[in-house]
């Protein structure tokens, strides 16, 4: 449900992530949900909990490592705010949270450095009879209405059928947590994200029984916590100047990068093996 777009991804180092932040808010407007169900609290810490799916022999990895520039994956994704300026008013500590139920199901494809997504949005509960049923309820679709209306539907059958391709059912495999930075023009041609504090777990045991944000705190320990920040850069058209030669000015050079793959590994080891 979104558009084909150039993608390119970078490292940060730690140092850096100040002076890139400082400079990126000069150039850019930080971008901020505000469609039906928005925070509108001010100042809040965007942050995103995204989960994985695979089969039990991990079939999505492998078919990624057989071909990184050419690959569908799914995911899921929760949107949440902290607000820290209510701390002092809160008596509970999700008090200070913002979200909303909904996972936002993505079907995410590759095709060398153009990427783009069928995206969905379902209630998290509902998940696991999606995934081993096909069940599509009637709350699904209404939840896709307002923002796709009946394209939503055909994108819920589309990933149905994606998951048919697979002789074993698709399970949760590995989930990513981390603080997200986003920046975007008022034409959406060109859209910049920084990710900091990213940390990958494993799936916790009541991950579609929970009627909260899948906030950190939640998940368990980290099975390993990447330093610096990951940078993607999505583009219709050139990089434009300043931003090639800010890039230059933090040392960050393109690379390719999936957090999945590094998440999988994480949580599985590099042989496949639940360590």
């Amino acid at each position: 449900m979104t558009s084909e777009r150039d993608e390119a991804k970078y490292f940060i180092a730690p140092e850096q992530l100040r002076p890139f932040v400082e400079a990126m808010s000069r150039q850019l407007p930080h971008h901020r949900f505000t469609g039906q169900g928005a925070n509108r609290l001010p100042r809040p810490r965007h942050f995103v909990t995204t989960i994985y799916f695979d089969t039990p022999s991990r079939g999505q990895y492998q078919a990624a490592m057989d071909d990184s520039l050419h690959n569908l994956k799914m995911r899921a994704k929760e949107y949440y705010d902290l607000h820290p300026s209510l701390a002092e008013l809160a008596t509970d500590p999700m008090q200070i949270v913002r979200f909303q139920p909904v996972l936002w199901l993505e079907l995410k494809f590759r095709d060398g450095t153009k990427t783009g997504k069928h995206r969905i949005g379902i209630p998290k509960t509902d998940v696991p009879a999606f995934f081993c049923q096909g069940l599509v309820t009637a709350e699904m679709i209404e939840i896709q209405r307002p923002l796709y209306g009946a394209e939503g539907e055909a994108v819920l059958r589309e990933i149905g059928a994606y998951c048919g391709r697979y002789s074993e059912p698709m399970q949760a495999d590995c989930l990513v947590n981390y603080r997200r930075l986003p920046w975007q023009d008022d034409q959406g041609s060109l859209r910049v994200t920084l990710d900091v504090g990213v940390e990958y777990y494993t799936p916790p045991a009541d991950l579609w029984q929970r009627n909260h944000a899948l906030v950190r705190e939640t998940l368990g320990r980290p099975r390993h916590a990447a330093p610096g920040g990951i940078l993607e850069v999505k583009t219709r058209g050139a990089l434009p100047n300043w931003l090639a030669d800010l890039l230059g000015q933090v040392g960050a050079a393109s690379q390719p990068f999936s957090k999945f793959e590094q998440a999988s590994r994480a949580v599985h080891g590099p042989s496949g093996m639940i360590p």
